[in-house]
């Protein structure tokens, strides 16, 4: 099932690792109206943290836990802004300023959706 990326709002980062071969982002609700309670982000693009210094991925196909220094940085934070510009950039914006930016368009070594969200326990 597909979920809205402006779904995140309001849920909190509880988890970042690498599942296969693709870094994620797990979000957690503590809000009971929202479902599913837990939402995965999938990434197998670049992406980018900020605010600078930016620690930008640009992910060798054979190294996608390089991208997990600069995921920490989303660690704890609650989604306050979530958007997918014209070109499928994926925007999520955390309370205290953080920003995640992952790229809409595929790199050498994508081979799936450049992003995805799911629920983990489906």
């Amino acid at each position: 099932m597909n979920h809205d990326p402006q779904s995140l709002v309001g849920y909190f980062v509880t988890e970042v690792g690498v599942r296969q071969a693709w870094p994620f982002v797990t979000f957690t609700s503590n809000n009971a109206s929202l479902t599913p309670a837990e939402l995965r982000l999938y990434i197998d693009t670049t992406c980018d943290v900020s605010p600078p210094p930016s620690l930008v991925l640009d992910l060798a196909a054979d190294e996608p836990a390089a991208a997990l220094p600069a995921l920490l940085e989303v660690l704890n934070g609650t989604v306050t802004y979530a958007a997918v510009t014209a070109t499928a950039d994926l925007i999520l914006s955390f309370d205290g300023g953080t920003t995640l930016r992952v790229s809409g368009a595929p790199s050498a070594w994508t081979t799936h959706d450049v992003w995805w969200l799911g629920n983990p326990h489906a």
